[in-house]
């Protein structure tokens, strides 16, 4: 299937690892921040949207209606990993496999009847379980999934931080299922920390605001709060779909 590997970036024009990872992603940028993307990832290519497009959310609206059949990786990604290894295995996955696994997988969601794909979260090769290596509902982690055409999903601009989770309840609630492969993982530098990009709008202010919102629109029973061990803030929340 014809498919787009994207990666929305937001002034990190000199910094972008992600193209290094995965063979054949595109940048996606503001229109006035394209010379300096094109100049510091010349064998990259660029496509512009409006600078009047603010935000992740908007971003990613843009994208799903621009490209169609879409998979959008965060900037800030080392590689695609994979999460069955014994102690000692290599588990860095090339890039040209790794474009490859993400078309596959979009295969699979298109061909089961799903609309949302991704790949685990959970990097820990003992959290894997083998006897179920693809899970059908859930959460989809915002810094590596895709969207195929045809589907009700959006992006809901009043979410400044948590459109993963957004695009995770919407998903559960329109379509009742996805395609998560949760054999392989991609690893990422820490969005708190790491300047431009969403860390530029990301703090606790929108994290509150965004764990509240959700919790309006999806319920509080849907969006909890995890209990705190020593997370980078309080808002570190809990998705739990009845289904």
């Amino acid at each position: 299937m014809e498919m787009k590997i994207v990666i929305p970036s937001h002034k990190r024009f000199d910094r972008v690892r992600t193209t290094s990872a995965v063979a054949g992603a595109i940048l996606c940028v503001e229109e006035s921040q394209a010379k300096l993307y094109r100049a510091c990832n010349p064998d990259i290519e660029v496509v512009t949207h409006p600078d009047s497009i603010k935000g992740l959310a908007l971003k990613r609206d843009w994208i799903i209606k621009h490209f169609g059949d879409v998979f959008m990786l965060d900037d800030d990604i080392s590689n695609m990993q994979r999460v069955y290894t014994e102690k000692g295995e290599e588990a860095a996955v090339d890039a040209e496999m790794a474009s490859e696994i993400i078309r596959m997988t979009a295969q699979a969601c298109k061909d089961a009847g799903f609309f949302l794909f991704g790949f685990s979260s959970a990097p820990n090769p003992i959290a894997f379980n083998s006897l179920n290596p693809i899970e059908l509902s859930g959460y989809f982690t915002g810094c590596a999934h895709g969207v195929l055409k045809g589907s009700k999903l959006w992006y809901n601009p009043e979410i400044i931080c948590n459109e993963d989770y957004w695009i995770s309840c919407l998903n559960a609630h329109h379509h009742r299922g996805g395609w998560k492969d949760t054999r392989f993982y991609f690893a990422q530098k820490d969005t708190f920390v790491n300047r431009g990009g969403l860390a530029e709008f990301r703090n606790i202010e929108a994290e509150q605001k965004d764990f509240e919102y959700l919790q309006k629109v999806f319920g509080k029973e849907i969006i909890t709060l995890r209990k705190n061990q020593g997370k980078a803030h309080e808002f570190q929340k809990s998705l739990r779909l009845p289904f």
